[in-house]
Order: structure tokens, then C-alpha cells, then sequence
């Protein structure tokens, strides 16, 4: 059976110049990928390896009938922010998609304690992530504008009772890296558009945090899904499989399995569409733990060509059938389980 070991998170991810490669069973204390030496092999600017290191955090939420979306990402050439909102009963969607070519907002290189908010004429978002105080919080506000009017306040828990979170750092050749952390945590909020309103109980809601940054390559690719539910025992489930352009793949990787406030690590895995982006995706690794196909639902694509960048993104939110395998031998069955899948492909 896969065994991937999650050691104790070091307080910086970068040290005497070098990444600590490896997975963690938290956040590290701080992200300070800028103080590694010679990424490319020789000596660049603070400020260059400030412009080629691409960051985001983003989180999914959501209950059996709602499924919520939201990314402040940043590219360096371009920033982009969404915040979506999918009602799978009525198939009606809310929420703001913004692509700019100049900052907005800034990530900082510590999780714990950051406050990122992003503020346009008729939109705001805002993330607050305070863990040590287990406070993480997504608000938001859109203004008219031909469109009915919404707010919505999403409070996730954060503490050792019930979350697991996990981080990873990953090689991605020459002395480069990728960083992520995430955690599946309950969630309880509401949220009104137009004179309607809906309320998240906090017992069977609950979402994903993700924090990324690295030096990605010039052309940059991945594969992604990920899913959260409640499972048949009636406890919070959710998983992340991804496969991209990370080195020796069996050692390091971002796959695991969350059940309530266990996280369990998943082998590499691959993804096939062969029926296209719209057809069923089928996910699968060779240790018999994984055995997945991802139904897509609703579309979600990106398409930018600036001529320097380019993105070529398909993020469909869609159901599960299938198993995932822990390392206890018991299998969990997805079919209860909604998210997204993520084809990407950015050069910049």
C-alpha cells in the first residue's frame, strides 16, 4: 500500500538559500520562496524572482445543493479574481469574473494572519486567513449593474478537532519549486441575491482553503480535480488529485484524502478525457487507491492571448462516481461528493 509520510511543517520553506522539499502536516510558517539562491541556475534580482513567481489562494465550498468558487490569482502579467456561485438545483449561477493587467492585491508570504481584499466600483472580496486564532473567513459584494444585487459571509473552522491540513513542497527542476497548503474544513454562512437568501448550516457544509506559489515554468500545465461531501456515515469527505510538471512524482506530490479530521496521502495519479473536456474524466493511479471518473456539469473556462501570456483554462464544476483506497484498507465510495476539474494551460 502507498505510504507518503507528512513530517512536522518547518517555519520557512526556503532555507540557507535551498527549498526543504517535502510533505507536512500543516502550513509552513512562512512561504519566503524569494530567499532561495540561483533558481535558474545563476544569480537574478529579488525583483525578477518576484515577477516569475506565481501565487494564488483560492477556496471551494459549498453543501449538496451549492457549490462556491473563488481565486485571487497572480500572474505578474495579469491578476485575475472570481467569485462563482452554482445552485445545482435551479442550474443558475452568480458571482464575477475580472481579469486586469495592473496589482489589485498582494498575497502574503505568511498563511496565518493575512488579509487579502480586492475592491472594484461595484465588487468587493475579501479572504481573512487568521489560523492561529482559527478564524478563516471569505466575504463578498456585488453592486447591481444590470444584475441583482449579492452578499454573502463564509465562516470556516480551523483548529485540530476537526481539520487536517497539509502542506507540500515540490521539485520542479534546476532549484525551483512549488508551494501549496490546503485543509477541508466545516463551514457555516449565508448569502443573499436579489431578495432571495440561503443559509449554510455548518453540519453538512464545508470547503477547501488552497494557497499556492512557485517559479513555474515558462509553460506551465496541469491536472487537476478535487471533491467534498458528506459520505454515506455521514462524515465530511474531500480529496485533491493533481497531476502537473513536478520531478519524481512517488516522492512528492499534492494527492490526499480527507474523512472528518484525518488526512490520508494518495500515490500519483492520471487523468484521461477520452471523450473531450465535456465528456467524463477518468482518474486513476497504479496502487489500486484510486479509481475515479469526474462528470462534468457546468463550465468554467478561461481563455486569454496577450501574445507574451497565454491562458488555456477549463475548470468545470461536476460530480463523482468511484473509490478512493486509505491506507487502512477501507474504500469510500465518491458518489456523494461535488467539485471541479482543471485543465490549465498558461504561458507567461
Amino acid at each position: 500500500m502507498y505510504e507518503r509520510p507528512f513530517s512536522d511543517p518547518p517555519d520557512h520553506i526556503v532555507e540557507n538559500g535551498a527549498f526543504r522539499y517535502g510533505c507536512y502536516s500543516g502550513p509552513c510558517g512562512e512561504a519566503n520562496m524569494l530567499d532561495v539562491h540561483r533558481p535558474y541556475h545563476y544569480a537574478i534580482p529579488r525583483l525578477l524572482k518576484a515577477f516569475r513567481r506565481k501565487e494564488w489562494r483560492a477556496f471551494r465550498f459549498g453543501d449538496a445543493r451549492f457549490f462556491g468558487f473563488t481565486v485571487m490569482y497572480d500572474a505578474k502579467l495579469f491578476q485575475l479574481v472570481v467569485f462563482s456561485l452554482y445552485d445545482r438545483e435551479t442550474k443558475r449561477s452568480f458571482g464575477f469574473k475580472r481579469i486586469f493587467p495592473f496589482p489589485l492585491f498582494k498575497l502574503g508570504e505568511r498563511l496565518d494572519g493575512d488579509r487579502i481584499v480586492f475592491r472594484r466600483r461595484r465588487c468587493r472580496l475579501e479572504y481573512l486567513t487568521s489560523l492561529s486564532e482559527g478564524i478563516v473567513l471569505v466575504s463578498v459584494s456585488i453592486r447591481g449593474h444590470g444584475k441583482p444585487k449579492m452578499a454573502g459571509r463564509f465562516e470556516f473552522t480551523y483548529n485540530a478537532r476537526q481539520t487536517a491540513p497539509f502542506s507540500v513542497c515540490l521539485p520542479l527542476g534546476l532549484n525551483r519549486a512549488l508551494y501549496t497548503a490546503k485543509v477541508l474544513m466545516p463551514m457555516r454562512g449565508s448569502f443573499k441575491v436579489g431578495d432571495e437568501g440561503y443559509v449554510f448550516d455548518g453540519t453538512t457544509s464545508m470547503g477547501v482553503m488552497e494557497e499556492n506559489k512557485g517559479y513555474y515554468p515558462y509553460h506551465m500545465y496541469s491536472d487537476w480535480v478535487s471533491g467534498f461531501g458528506v459520505d454515506a456515515k455521514g462524515r465530511r469527505v474531500g480529496f485533491n488529485l493533481c497531476d502537473n510538471q513536478v520531478k519524481d512524482q512517488t516522492r512528492f506530490n499534492e494527492n490526499a484524502l480527507w474523512i472528518n479530521s484525518r488526512v490520508f496521502a494518495l500515490p500519483p495519479i492520471r487523468i484521461t478525457r477520452p471523450n473531450g473536456i465535456e465528456g467524463d474524466w477518468i482518474i486513476q493511479d497504479m496502487e489500486g487507491m484510486v479509481d475515479l471518473a469526474f462528470k462534468p456539469e457546468k463550465r468554467n473556462d478561461i481563455m486569454l492571448d496577450l501574445i507574451i501570456a497565454k491562458t488555456d483554462y477549463h475548470g468545470p464544476y461536476g460530480s463523482f462516481t468511484g473509490t478512493l483506497k486509505t491506507q487502512d484498507g477501507e474504500k469510500i465510495d465518491v458518489s456523494s461528493l461535488f467539485g471541479m476539474g482543471e485543465k490549465k494551460f498558461l504561458r507567461s
